[in-house]
C-alpha cells in the first residue's frame, strides 16, 4: 500500500504545478487602448530607466510623444506593477482550491515516549507526530484537498479577480491622464512657439517702423518725436520677444518632464495649431457612462465587496477536505523499516467564535454599501466632467470663427493705416495702434485654436477615449 501510494501524491503535485501554469496565462488581461497606442514603441528596462531616461531628438510629432510616454513614464510602470501584484494574488486565491503536498522528515532521540513534533512554520499541509523514546527516523508525505468550503474559496478567487480588473482599469485610467498630460503640454509648447512668432513680427515691424522714420526725420521729413515714440515701441516688442523665446523654452522642458525623457533631449515641435472647431457629439454622456475606466474599476471594486461578504459567508458553514497521509520510519530495535498510509474525509463545522465570522460579515456588507455610493458619485463626476466639457468645446469653437473675423479686420487696418502713414495723412500712432490690434489678434488667435484644441482632447478624456 505504501508503494502505491506515493505515485498518487506525486501526480498530484503535477497536475497542481501545470494547474497553475495554465491559470496563469488565462488571467493575463487583453490589451486596452492605450496599450495599442504604444504597440509600436518597446519599453525600458527599469535597470537601464533608472540608469538614464531614453532622449528624443529631432523633429517630434504628437503622436510619437504620447507613445513615448506611454512605454517610459515611470506612472504607468507603477500602475503596471498593480496588476502584477493583483495577478499574484488570483493565483494565491487559485491556489486555496487545489491540493497542497508537504513532506516532513523527523530525526528524534530521548528518553520520553510521546512527544509531539510538527512540519516547521510556512510549510502547508502541517503534520503532527508523537514520536517514540529513543533514536527514531520517520518520513512522512501529506496531501490535502479541499472538496467543499461553503463557497468561501470559490468567492475569494472571484474577489481577486475582480480586484485584477479594477487594477487594470486603474492602468487604463493611469494612461487616459498621462495622454492628457502630454497632450496639454505639447499643445501649450504649440501655442508659446505661435505667441514667440507673434512676437517676432511685432518686433520685426517696429524696427522696420524705426529704420525708416529715422531716416526721414533725418532728412527733415518727420519731427524727431516719432522716432522717440518708434525706439520706445521697438524695446517693447524686444522685451516681449525676449519673454515669448523663454516661455517657449519653458514650455519644451514641460514637454520634456510630460513625455520622461533625457534631460540632453532635443527635440522640436512637428506639429501646429490647428482648427478642430467641429461641434461636440451629442452622445457624450451615455459613451463615457460606458467607457470611462474609472466607471468599470469602481463596478469591479463593488464587485470585489460583494465576493467578500459571500466569503465571509462561506466561513460560517461547514469545510470539507480530502487528506492522505503515507509514513515511513525505522526506530532502536524494530525490524527495518515500517510505515504505512491512509486516506479519508475531513469534516470541520464552525460552532463558536466569539462574533468573529459576524463581525467579518458586517464589515464586508459596509464594504458593500461604500463601494455603491462611491460608484454613484463617480458616476455623477463623470457626468459633470463631459457636460462641462462640452459647453468649454462649444464656446472654443464659437471663438475660433471670431478670432478669425477680427484677425481679417486687423490685418486690414493695419494696410491701410500704413498707407495713410506712407502718404503723410496720419501720425505714427495710428500706425502703432493698428500694430497692436494686429498683434493683439494674432495672439488671440492663436490661444483660440489652442483652446479649441484643448477642450476636444478633454472631451476625448471625459468620454474615455485617448
Amino acid at each position: 500500500m505504501k508503494i502505491s501510494f506515493l505515485p498518487v501524491l506525486m501526480a498530484s503535485g503535477v497536475a497542481l504545478g501545470a494547474g497553475s501554469a495554465r491559470a496563469q496565462d488565462a488571467t493575463k488581461p487583453a490589451p486596452s487602448t492605450a496599450e495599442q497606442v504604444a504597440a509600436p514603441m518597446h519599453p525600458v528596462a527599469a535597470s537601464d530607466a533608472e540608469a538614464q531616461r531614453p532622449e528624443v531628438n529631432g523633429p517630434l510629432t504628437l503622436d510619437a510623444a504620447v507613445r513615448f510616454a506611454l512605454v517610459n513614464s515611470p506612472v504607468v510602470r507603477g500602475a503596471q506593477a498593480e496588476i502584477d501584484m493583483a495577478l499574484a494574488q488570483v493565483e494565491t486565491a487559485r491556489a486555496a482550491t487545489r491540493p497542497t503536498v508537504s513532506a516532513t522528515t523527523f530525526a528524534t532521540s530521548g528518553s520520553e515516549a510521546g512527544p509531539i513534533y510538527n512540519t516547521p512554520e510556512g510549510v502547508l499541509p502541517q503534520n503532527l507526530f508523537a514520536v517514540p523514546r529513543g533514536p527514531f527516523a520517520n518520513q512522512n508525505l501529506t496531501l490535502m484537498w479541499p472538496l467543499a468550503s461553503g463557497g468561501r474559496l470559490k468567492a475569494l478567487v472571484k474577489q481577486a479577480s475582480a480586484a485584477r480588473r479594477a487594477s487594470a482599469d486603474d492602468l487604463e485610467t493611469v494612461r487616459l491622464d498621462l495622454i492628457l498630460e502630454v497632450k496639454t503640454a505639447y499643445r501649450g509648447a504649440l501655442l508659446a512657439r505661435e505667441m514667440q512668432t507673434v512676437a517676432q513680427g511685432r518686433e520685426q515691424a517696429t524696427a522696420e517702423r524705426l529704420k525708416n522714420d529715422t531716416a526721414a526725420a533725418e532728412a527733415g521729413r518727420l519731427p524727431q518725436a516719432f522716432v522717440l515714440r518708434d525706439e520706445a515701441e521697438d524695446a517693447d516688442a524686444r522685451q516681449e520677444g525676449t519673454n515669448a523665446e523663454r516661455d517657449y523654452k519653458i514650455a519644451l522642458l514641460m514637454v520634456r518632464a510630460a513625455i520622461g525623457a533625457d534631460p540632453a533631449s532635443n527635440f522640436t515641435l512637428a506639429d501646429k495649431l490647428e482648427d478642430v472647431s467641429e461641434p461636440a457629439p451629442g452622445d457624450a454622456v451615455p459613451l463615457a457612462l460606458k467607457q470611462r475606466p474609472e466607471l468599470r474599476a469602481a463596478r469591479s471594486r463593488l464587485e470585489t465587496a460583494r465576493f467578500g461578504l459571500a466569503a465571509a459567508s462561506g466561513a460560517s458553514r461547514p469545510q470539507l477536505a480530502l487528506a492522505a497521509m503515507a509514513d515511513a520510519n525505522r526506530m532502536r530495535g524494530g525490524s527495518g523499516v515500517a510505515g504505512g498510509a491512509s486516506v479519508g474525509l475531513v469534516l470541520g463545522i464552525p460552532l463558536f467564535d466569539g462574533g468573529l465570522r459576524r463581525s467579518e460579515r458586517d464589515a464586508s456588507a459596509a464594504g458593500i454599501n461604500k463601494a455603491r455610493v462611491q460608484l454613484d458619485l463617480l458616476q455623477i463626476q463623470v457626468e459633470r466632467e463631459v457636460e462641462s466639457a462640452q459647453l468649454t468645446r462649444d464656446a472654443a469653437a464659437k471663438n475660433v470663427a471670431t478670432s478669425g473675423a477680427a484677425l481679417a479686420s486687423a490685418e486690414e487696418e493695419y494696410r491701410v493705416a500704413g498707407l495713410r502713414y506712407e502718404s503723410g495723412r496720419s501720425a505714427n500712432l495710428e500706425v502703432l495702434d493698428s500694430l497692436a490690434a494686429l498683434t493683439r489678434a494674432r495672439g488671440n488667435r492663436a490661444k483660440a485654436l489652442y483652446e479649441a484644441q484643448i477642450s476636444a482632447d478633454q472631451l476625448a478624456r471625459a468620454t474615455g477615449q485617448p
